[in-house]
């Protein structure tokens, strides 16, 4: 089996069955270990134009990253304060106050898992993840070549 480190190198990962007693082997299931593109479509930095384009694919893309973070976070931040008020609501009301309360809050839930922000929300981890990747390219090249005194 070929498996990815999350530097892009590969190895060759061998099971051995016989290890295997009868109860584990018939629960066993492989995990799937996801790559992303950016792994593979971002190998090591072999030269100061690669290095260049690296760091222009971070520059064009730190901006989206920023304002999808921004957004983001007021929005989870105002969920926070929703939920402690619901908290705070549902505490201290009667009966008849709950059940709008509780209507409200149904509502509100939905809100929380709207597609739209989920798919931003998305999209942000996977820019974050993304740049930093590009970043630790960039960083590990420059050390490098920091190190062999062509910089």
């Amino acid at each position: 089996m070929l498996c990815f480190d999350l530097q892009g190198h590969h190895t060759e990962v061998r099971k051995n069955p016989v290890n295997l007693n009868r109860s584990t082997a018939a629960e066993y299931t492989p995990k799937i270990h996801i790559i992303a593109d950016y792994i593979m479509k971002y190998p090591k930095i072999t030269s100061v134009e690669e290095r260049e384009k690296y760091k222009a694919v971070f520059n064009d893309q730190y901006q989206e990253y920023k304002d999808l973070h921004t957004d983001i976070s007021n929005t989870l931040s105002k969920f926070r304060e929703l939920d402690g008020m619901m908290v705070r609501l549902l505490r201290d009301g009667n009966g008849q106050e709950k059940q709008r309360i509780q209507s409200v809050l149904k509502k509100y839930q939905e809100k929380k898992k709207d597609p739209a922000f989920l798919e931003k929300k998305e999209r942000c981890d996977y820019l974050k993840a993304k740049l930093s990747h590009l970043k630790n390219r960039i960083r590990a090249f420059d050390e490098e070549n920091i190190a062999n005194g062509e910089m």
